[in-house]
């Protein structure tokens, strides 16, 4: 438990910058919504992937 506790507040850390000028968004992941459905075609494709090779 205390190696995810380590794990997780060190994935968030990039989150508290403040993002550039012209933003509202919070942190280094501001873009995120842009990318979002990228980000889910390939967590798909993996999945997929995954599964098929484990039949």
């Amino acid at each position: 438990m205390k190696k995810i506790t380590s794990l997780l507040a060190l994935a968030l850390i990039p989150s508290l910058a403040w993002a550039h000028p012209g933003h509202d968004g919070v942190g280094l992941f501001h873009h995120m919504f842009d990318l979002l459905p990228i980000v889910a075609a390939v967590i798909l494709v993996a999945g997929i992937y995954i599964w098929k090779k484990k039949q």
